[in-house]
């Protein structure tokens, strides 16, 4: 029941928070299709991966933490709130960097695009559609991108505090909201910069979630606006037909 309470309580505030802003600062757009879909992921979805989180991934990071540093990450730093800030980027720039690489690696290796696939099989952009994403490939994502963070021995505080920053970015960059380019933009991901990672057609660009001069470091950054998002096969439209596509539909790469 708690794990109930918190996926429903976590998708309740995010639309709360972002649904007032689309509409106050987003792109009109005609009829949202795929909602049901959508809120298939951000209900049964996410109870199906807490219930990964809690054994498979749990148990493999029990094990990395078995062989990690002993000494706190950034030990050194004598100030308690400096050490936490320093600690709290760090594990943002290694759990961004680890990101960047399995992101790629999905686009280009059948196996993982059958997975990432659902995910950009959305043709809306919006706060919702964040949260289309396959169990199995936030299960493994979630491995990869903890794992260097649980060996650098970052303090639990700290841990949480990265996963939390993160998975309300995850939110905010799919949300249907237009920022105008400024300094900060070259620095922070924003909307506009993620939906050109989603468009259909053409090259891939913009793998960062949060770091967009990360793809500027190794050239996959694209400034220009984004056309139609989605993918160029047929998948299916409904929950259950998008969690089974990557083990019995047809696919192509990205």
């Amino acid at each position: 029941m708690d794990a109930v309470v918190r996926v429903v309580t976590f998708t309740v505030m995010a639309g709360l928070m972002f649904v007032p802003l689309e509409h106050l600062f987003g792109h009109s757009r005609g009829k949202r299709s795929g909602r049901l879909a959508d809120l298939g992921f951000a209900t049964v979805g996410e109870l199906a991966v807490l219930a990964g989180l809690a054994t498979i991934v749990g148990s493999g990071l029990t094990l990395l933490d078995g062989i990690a540093t002993e000494d706190p990450l950034l030990l050194a730093i004598g100030n308690r709130p400096l050490r936490q800030v320093s600690e709290v980027a760090v594990g943002l720039l290694a759990f961004e960097l680890v990101g960047y690489a399995y992101h790629r690696a999905a686009h280009k290796i059948p196996a993982l695009w059958r997975l990432h696939a659902v995910h950009h099989s959305s043709e809306s952009m919006d706060w919702l559609a964040s949260f289309r994403q396959h169990p199995v490939e936030i299960l493994a994502m979630t491995f990869a991108q903890n794992a260097p963070l649980v060996l650098l021995g970052l303090p639990l505080g700290s841990h949480v505090m990265v996963l939390l920053v993160l998975k309300l970015n995850t939110v905010f960059v799919h949300a249907n909201i237009e920022i105008r380019p400024a300094w900060w933009t070259q620095l922070v991901a924003t909307p506009r910069f993620h939906h050109r990672h989603h468009q259909r057609e053409g090259a891939t660009h913009n793998y960062a979630a949060m770091f967009p001069w990360l793809d500027r470091l190794f050239g996959t950054f694209c400034a220009e606006r984004t056309a139609a998002v989605g993918v160029t096969e047929t998948m299916p439209r409904s929950f259950v037909g998008l969690v089974l596509f990557p083990f019995f539909g047809r696919y192509t790469r990205a």
